[in-house]
């Protein structure tokens, strides 16, 4: 048995995956932490390892976002009942939008609570133990002509999720869900149903009656469910604990990958036990695309990486976005785009919510939103690139300000996690220069938020953040004793670099705790029965753990 909390020994990581036909594979770390944290029937995927039991609760926000975008996008959704009373939602989107003009904001009243009640079918008992059958899903061939790409699980909330999957030839297939049957050659069979892509082959289906703190294999096959030819990719996740649940977290962060499609920090991160993946933006370079069709094609260059393949078929993931999804920032500018900039600014937008599993719906989509894991952490997804407007000192928009500040109020969980996409850190001096593309250009707006955690006593917001292509830990402020002033920041860094080492000279305690200019993969583990966050940077090429401390507020 292992503890993750403290430094690992130097290892060769995995290079691949056998289970999904990949070279190299070695897997006995991962499954070593794994038993570690949760023995043999984590293993297995047993709801909560007996804390909480299932509920209809599920903890997240929709919506849309202010917006005067003409709507000529339809959508179908069709709801199939699977083997364990399961309920499979597949979302067809169409993909002709017009653009016609800037957006509007919206105020605090379309803001919820951050709290909706599942009105889908729950699976009761099979869908914790499901039905033992004969299958073998490693024996199907790998068909990487039709399943391309990655396979990713989001949305994940106590008792469902979403899973996305790009299928080349478009036509229907299979979908299964299953957890370990705990014999060779058997698995507990969750839920089997029939799924049908977009007319451009892309699949978002998300799965209810589920069971919370839940374990769970998923693929997708080629042929009859008696004699399937093919199948994607092999893909877990958790389901987040039931909301009265309270342990330890486990987190694996990304950012800014870059352009070169070689991350090794992905596959030391894939060697890596984590609940969840979090990715904070930068993850697809679309640079240079205009169309809906350049757009699709890049996310599927990106989406096909080995190191994405790997790191996302490990846990569910939660994601923001940044500036390179659809530019970089020097090119786009919200409040003086012309129409055919803000066609672009639709088309990426779709194609973003077309390939991944988050929950919107267009052409005024949302993206800020909330997920509880139990009373140990709320998972606030923001959106700090496209409500921006400058000219009103806005960074975020007053809607979304609101959210964040009654999730912090309101949250019963221990730890508060913010996905930031670019940092609130006071930075030193000599990063002024670029202040205006991040919180502290907009000086407000950020000192609002820190006043509101200072005036409530918000302990335990943890902000992570990505964009500057470093690696920190961070406080908020260079001294002071406030509130605000002590909590911490995580910035990451997955492939891309910061080219001038020289703007992190000078850091260091008090501030900053850790610093590099280069990529490192990223694990944290949030324990609220010690108060504390372990922080693991890992060495990208050898997997050795560069940085490895639990951190409080004091």
């Amino acid at each position: 048995m292992t503890d993750p909390t403290q430094p690992a020994a130097p290892r060769a990581h995995a290079r691949g995956d056998e289970r999904n036909n990949l070279p190299d594979a070695s897997l006995e770390r991962r499954d070593f932490i794994r038993l570690g944290l949760g023995g043999a029937a984590l293993l297995a995927g047993c709801g909560d390892d007996g804390v909480g039991s299932a509920t209809d609760a599920e903890s997240t926000t929709d919506g849309t976002t202010d917006g005067t975008t003409a709507d000529t996008t339809t959508s179908t959704t069709t709801t199939t009942t699977g083997t364990s009373g399961t309920t499979t939602t597949t979302t067809t989107t169409g993909d002709e939008t017009t653009t016609t003009g800037d957006e509007t904001t919206t105020t605090g009243d379309d803001t919820t609570d951050g709290t909706t009640t599942d009105d889908t079918t729950t699976g009761g008992a099979d869908a914790c133990e499901g039905e033992i059958i004969d299958f073998d899903p490693e024996s199907i061939p790998l068909d990487d002509i039709i399943f391309p790409t990655c396979v990713m699980a989001g949305e994940m909330k106590p008792t469902s999720a979403m899973i996305a999957v790009f299928i080349a030839d478009a036509a229907p297939k299979t979908l299964r869900i299953w957890r370990s049957g705990g014999a060779p050659g058997t698995v507990a069979l969750i839920d089997e149903a029939p799924v049908t892509p977009t007319a451009d082959g892309y699949l978002k289906v998300s799965v209810a009656g589920l069971c919370p703190g839940t374990w769970y294999y998923y693929a997708v096959f080629v042929g009859q469910p008696d004699a399937f030819t093919a199948r994607s990719l092999i893909g877990e996740f958790r389901t987040a604990i039931a909301e009265d649940a309270l342990e330890p977290l486990t987190l694996a962060l990304a950012s800014c990958n870059g352009s070169s499609l070689n991350w090794p920090s992905m596959l030391v991160t894939a060697d890596e036990y984590y609940d969840m993946f979090i990715h904070l933006g930068d993850m697809a370079y679309n640079d240079g695309a205009t169309t809906l069709a350049e757009f699709r094609a890049s996310w599927r260059k990106y989406l096909g990486a080995e190191g994405y393949k790997l790191a996302l078929a490990r846990a569910g993931m939660y994601i923001t976005w940044d500036d390179h999804e659809i530019d970089d920032n020097s090119n786009f500018d919200r409040e003086t785009m012309n129409p055919q900039q803000l066609e672009k600014r639709q088309n990426a937008l779709d194609a973003f919510f077309e390939v991944l599993p988050v929950d919107a719906e267009g052409p005024n989509y949302r993206l800020w939103r909330t997920f509880r894991w139990g009373l140990t952490a709320e998972i606030i997804v923001l959106d700090c690139r496209y409500e921006r407007r400058p000219s009103i000192d806005q960074y975020i928009s007053p809607a979304q300000m609101a959210f964040l500040k009654e999730r912090l109020l309101t949250s019963p969980c221990h730890f508060k996690i913010v996905m930031n996409s670019v940092p609130i850190t006071n930075m030193p001096t000599i990063w002024d220069v670029a202040a205006n593309d991040r919180w502290e250009g907009y000086p407000g707006q950020r000192q609002e938020l820190l006043d509101h955690i200072d005036t409530n006593d918000i302990t335990n917001v943890w902000f992570l953040s990505g964009d500057f292509h470093v690696c920190f830990v961070s406080r908020l402020e260079p001294m002071g004793t406030k509130l605000s002033q002590r909590t911490r920041e995580i910035a990451v860094t997955s492939g891309n670099q910061n080219p001038i080492p020289e703007l992190l000279n000078g850091l260091g305690p008090p501030q900053f705790d850790y610093d590099v200019h280069k990529p490192r993969a990223v694990i944290l583990t949030f324990d609220p029965d010690a108060n504390a966050v372990n922080v693991r940077y890992l060495d990208p090429q050898s997997g050795v753990d560069l940085y490895n401390k639990s951190l409080t507020q004091d």
